[in-house]
């Protein structure tokens, strides 16, 4: 897989585009992501190469989003924590 740019504006746009097509994508982010992989599952299919090189490709694509999705996971947690370790306060009453 060739190396790729990520952005929240990117996201946001994508977002958008499916949540013109399907109004309640905007509630409903299981939806979105849905029609992320239709997109792919459609522009793979649609492709001209024999059968085994769109298995193959899919069969990578699969363990591309698996990686992206627990990296994703893991700086999250990472975030959540730092931010718990570095939250404090002073709590006065009344």
């Amino acid at each position: 897989m060739s190396g790729i740019s990520l952005s929240p504006q990117l996201f946001q746009e994508i977002q958008q585009a499916i949540v013109r097509q399907e109004p309640a994508a905007a509630q409903d982010t299981g939806l979105v992501i849905q029609y992320l992989g239709a997109i792919a599952g459609y522009m793979l299919g649609s492709q001209n190469m024999p059968a085994g090189q769109k298995q193959e490709f899919l069969a990578e694509l699969n363990g591309f989003i698996e990686h992206v999705m627990q990296d994703t996971d893991q700086k999250q947690a990472q975030q959540r924590q730092t931010q718990a370790a570095s939250a404090f306060g002073i709590w006065e009453p009344n």
